[in-house]
């Protein structure tokens, strides 16, 4: 059995990161691969809510990452591949419209977080799309 990405030595120091930092991998990497992660719960997306009771949508980088929060907060979901595209033109403009944020790379091992805008996220995915373009 190979090792998978959970245990190789990028993994291991992102989860150490500040929630900034993820942040920007996150974007950076989605942007890149073209993909992003977020868990799914019969027919809908997860959600998590602050303590104001503002709801955010998680999205991760990579599957790995998501699977690491499959548990308490979310004991049945599968996680699920979102084309860069799909999450552009039809997720993102859903949560805007909604009052949906977005929280970017949560990890069990930090309760900071990064919860942005639908919109903003989308303005950061563009710009740094159109730099590998």
């Amino acid at each position: 059995m190979g090792k998978g990405f959970e245990s190789s030595p990028e993994s291991k120091v992102m989860i150490k990161k500040s929630a900034r930092d993820r942040y920007i991998y996150a974007v950076k990497r989605i942007a890149d691969w073209e993909e992003a992660w977020s868990l799914k719960l019969n027919d809908g997306f997860v959600t998590t809510s602050d303590k104001e009771g503002n709801l955010s949508m998680p999205i991760w980088p990579f599957k790995e990452y998501a699977m690491k929060c499959i548990g308490d907060e979310w004991q049945n979901c599968k996680t699920q591949k979102i084309h860069l595209d799909t999450l552009l033109d039809e997720i993102l403009p859903n949560l805007l419209e909604e009052g949906t944020h977005v929280v970017v790379f949560k990890i069990p091992e930090d309760p900071d977080v990064v919860r942005v805008s639908a919109d903003d996220f989308k303005d950061n995915l563009l710009n740094e799309y159109l730099q590998y373009e």
